[in-house]
């Protein structure tokens, strides 16, 4: 196969797996997005391997690259979106955990207690 060829259809499948990493982003499926990330890795390599072995880039491959750069930007807008809306939810989390509580105590009375415990301590 040609140089060209081959570095195309690495660039190609790198597309396909950037498609694929953007819905996986916009699911939130961590599992998934472990799998897509170690795939395209391997693609990465195989692009490098054919920089080192002196592949020139023409129009063809100049245009898969911007298509590629594209939609890894896209990506990290994605990801920093999901963890943007992670750091929200774990501030809301801990701001409410900090608060007291209205339980009863063990004596049966109101108390303001910090935490909220599960298991009944007077057994």
């Amino acid at each position: 196969m040609n140089d060209t060829r081959k570095l195309q259809s690495v660039l190609s499948e790198l597309i396909k797996v950037l498609e694929v990493e953007k819905e996986v982003l916009i699911k939130n499926d961590a599992v998934t997005l472990i799998a897509l990330i170690e795939k395209k890795n391997e693609l990465m390599k195989a692009v490098e391997g054919e920089k080192k072995n002196g592949v020139l880039a023409d129009e063809n491959i100049k245009a898969l690259g911007e298509k590629i750069q594209r939609l890894q930007e896209t990506n990290l807008l994605l990801t920093k979106q999901a963890l943007a809306y992670q750091e929200e939810i774990f501030k809301a989390l801990a701001k409410s955990n900090t608060s007291k509580f209205n339980t009863y105590s063990a004596k049966g009375s109101m108390s303001d207690e910090k935490e909220v415990r599960l298991i009944d301590q007077s057994v």
